[in-house]
């Protein structure tokens, strides 16, 4: 059993859940400064059971001495002198005992001393300065520190949302545009979250392959162009120079009259030969001009009905040349995805090569893989020059093999390899015959 992945989660549902955790946060911070600043208000307020005894004493010598006792309510005191119980709303005329509701006001008359007791009243006004100004902040407090909480959760959620999403990836997006600008594709952008920002990166990455491909490729156009320019200038050299040659011969000897009628037709054979390779190389390079423009259109088709068309042209062509035809062509039968045009003309240019320079035979073998086919075309001939796989050689298409030989059909059909998805390689096999691997995307 595969393992469970983590799903995850993205920035819209990572950011409400920070704002609602926060929120949460605040609410409970707030309640709580609320509540605590209410519970001391509460404690600054005095006692509602509490009262003050006063006891106002006449000295001897007519002097008096005062003294206060905070009791609550109800509570005995333990004075030397018996104050009497009150009850109702009545006056004693000895004690001079007052009462007002629930507030109790004694002046008891006993010897020389006056007792009075008040009940508090519980109130901003009864506090003391110390307690009134206590009073007021935290009634500040339970405004002001709700409010800087919001304002701290706020700051917070945008903080830390842009800290753990967004942070990283602006920055390796920063990066990647900042090396795309300088024009350097050989970098590698990587974020694995499985959010909006990740699925952004792995866009661009995307892009940063697509482009460098591109790049790539149009380098190896550029690069193909300068050697289709360099092979064709190579090969254009014979012809030209037999033109250059016997039209000096014709100046030299037209005037004199030492040119025989046989002569001159031999020598005007030769400039229609000469002309007629002039004129074939330049359809090739008309033919290679137009393989840039040309779309590959691909096809299903069984592996079996595009071997029996390529053969049976291979066996034409072989009947023409005069030389004997190997075809391997026991393929397992399935349906291929391909250009048939594109893959008859790549196999026509090559089998012509190899049928031009075989000495007797020309064999084809076909192999296929996954998503690929390859194709050995071998001839018995001397195979290629040697100079042409040193290091110098390497970058160019072939050049002849014999006076006459246009080498750039086998150009050809590497563009279109290419252009197939796949590739075209020469090499010499053993028995000294020139082989031509074709590998094609299918």
């Amino acid at each position: 059993m595969e393992p469970l992945k983590r799903k995850q989660i993205s920035l819209r549902g990572f950011f409400l859940l920070t704002v609602f955790s926060v929120f949460g946060g605040v609410v409970l911070l707030s309640g709580l400064t609320i509540w605590g600043c209410m519970a001391f208000r509460h404690w600054l307020l005095p006692d509602p059971e509490a009262v003050y005894l006063t006891m106002e004493e006449t000295l001897p010598d007519g002097g008096t001495s005062t003294s206060s006792y905070l009791l609550e309510y109800g509570e005995t005191t333990k004075q030397s002198q018996i104050i009497e119980e009150f009850y109702g709303g009545e006056t004693d005329q000895h004690s001079g005992t007052e009462a007002y509701g629930g507030n109790i006001v004694r002046r008891i008359r006993a010897a020389d001393i006056a007792y009075s007791v008040q009940k508090l009243e519980r109130g901003y006004d009864t506090l003391t300065p110390k307690r009134k100004l206590a009073w007021r902040l935290s009634g500040a407090a339970q405004v002001l520190v709700p409010g800087i909480l919001s304002v701290g959760g706020i700051l917070f959620c945008g903080f830390y949302f842009y800290r753990k999403k967004l942070s990283l990836p602006l920055k390796l997006l920063s990066n990647a545009t900042t090396q795309i600008a300088e024009q350097n594709l050989d970098f590698t952008l990587e974020y694995s979250k499985g959010d909006e920002m990740g699925e952004l990166c792995r866009s661009f990455e995307v892009m940063r392959r697509e482009l460098a491909e591109n790049n790539r490729a149009m380098w190896e156009m550029l690069e193909q162009r300068r050697m289709l320019q360099a092979s064709i200038a190579h090969d254009l050299r014979n012809p030209i120079a037999i033109v250059e040659g016997y039209t000096e011969y014709l100046q030299m000897n037209l005037p004199t009259g030492k040119l025989s009628p046989d002569k001159a037709e031999r020598v005007v054979r030769n400039l229609n030969t000469a002309a007629k390779r002039l004129e074939r190389y330049t359809e090739s390079v008309r033919q290679l001009n137009q393989l840039e423009d040309m779309e590959l259109v691909r096809q299903e088709i069984s592996s079996g009905e595009l071997l029996r068309g390529i053969c049976d042209d291979l066996k034409v062509m072989a009947d023409k040349a005069g030389i004997t035809l190997r075809v391997n062509d026991s393929l397992p039968e399935q349906t291929l995805r391909a250009d048939t045009g594109i893959i008859s003309r790549i196999l026509e240019n090559v089998f012509e090569n190899a049928a031009r320079f075989a000495r007797n035979s020309v064999s084809v073998d076909f192999t296929l893989g996954e998503e690929r086919m390859e194709i050995l075309v071998r001839d018995d001939g001397e195979g290629f020059p040697e100079e042409m796989f040193e290091k110098e050689w390497k970058k160019r298409f072939p050049g002849t093999r014999e006076e006459g030989h246009l080498g750039l059909g086998l150009a050809i059909s590497r563009t279109l390899s290419k252009k197939h998805g796949g590739s075209l390689q020469l090499t010499n096999w053993e028995s000294h015959g020139a082989e031509v691997k074709i590998i094609l995307k299918v």
